[in-house]
């Protein structure tokens, strides 16, 4: 009981007290703290991060990308972002700066013949996620044709995930508002595709799910979330996941774009699907 009471009158600031950040640290794990204070502070340091206004790409940034993406993004030095987010209550690591900036080796881009043009800016207008329709251009390229995207901001998020299905990229900046970003396949058309999807099985989802103490099970339902929300809500309860816990998800289907991400984590997962548009996922560390 008292730590119910404890934990309901924490404070921002206490929460910033307690949060020790680097380069390498989450946009997502600074708004979690104070997410008004935090944009209010940033938009102060560069008028770029009013982005982080917009609800949907706020979605669609702050769960891969980090301080130093952002700051790259944006034209930003991490000194001062470090300096900016110290200054309202958030802990440093010991010389944050000197933290090994975690990055995929971009691949050598090389010219396509042509491109398969796809403006995404209509598509964020209208508050919505343009990600099925860009991967959907992805399938539909041809053998040496790229993909010209034209967009208000750098997609980080988005060349991470391509860079690790085989595609190099060049991002241009046009103007403050106008991004374009050409991406190039260098792997074969199945490089895009999800691996093949795992067999459902209730006799060892039971099984599984039988091993776990009720007090470290959590719920998850995200079956009336638009895309990608059931993807960003199950991503923001993994990471706090330990051995031993579990997260039960109830599902419209199994997530397959999920699962890699997933794996990356160290995490394990089985699921049982009870009907259509109804499928039980455990997720869990060993």
């Amino acid at each position: 009981m008292i730590n119910i009471i404890f934990y309901q009158f924490v404070s921002p600031e206490f929460c910033l007290m307690q949060t020790t950040i680097d380069a390498n640290t989450k946009i997502s794990v600074l708004l979690q703290a104070d997410p008004d204070l935090v944009i209010s502070t940033l938009i102060k340091l560069n008028g770029k991060f009013s982005r982080l206004k917009n609800p949907v790409l706020r979605k669609l940034l702050v769960k891969r990308v980090s301080i130093s993406d952002a700051c790259r993004i944006s034209n930003t030095p991490v000194h001062d972002f470090l300096k900016r987010m110290e200054n309202i209550g958030f802990r440093l690591k010991a010389d944050p700066q000197s933290a090994t900036v975690i990055e995929p080796e971009p691949l050598v881009f090389t010219e396509p013949l042509d491109y398969l043009e796809l403006d995404v800016r209509p598509i964020l207008a209208r508050g919505k996620d343009p990600l099925k329709e860009i991967l959907a251009a992805v399938k539909l390229l041809e053998e040496n044709q790229g993909l010209k995207l034209i967009n208000t901001f750098e997609p980080v998020p988005l060349i991470q995930l391509l860079a690790e299905k085989g595609f190099s990229y060049r991002v241009s900046k046009e103007s403050a508002d106008l991004v374009i970003t050409c991406f190039h396949r260098t792997g074969s058309v199945s490089d895009c595709e999800p691996a093949a999807a795992p067999v459902s099985n209730a006799a060892t989802f039971d099984r599984v799910l039988a091993g776990f103490e009720q007090s470290r099970l959590s719920y998850l339902d995200v079956r009336q979330l638009e895309m990608p929300g059931p993807m960003l809500a199950i991503l923001a309860q993994t990471p706090a996941l330990r051995s031993g816990d579990a997260l039960f998800v109830n599902h419209k289907k199994l997530p397959v774009y999920l699962l890699p991400e997933l794996e990356k984590q160290g995490l394990s997962y089985t699921f049982k699907t009870l009907a259509a548009g109804d499928v039980h996922v455990l997720i869990y560390r060993k």
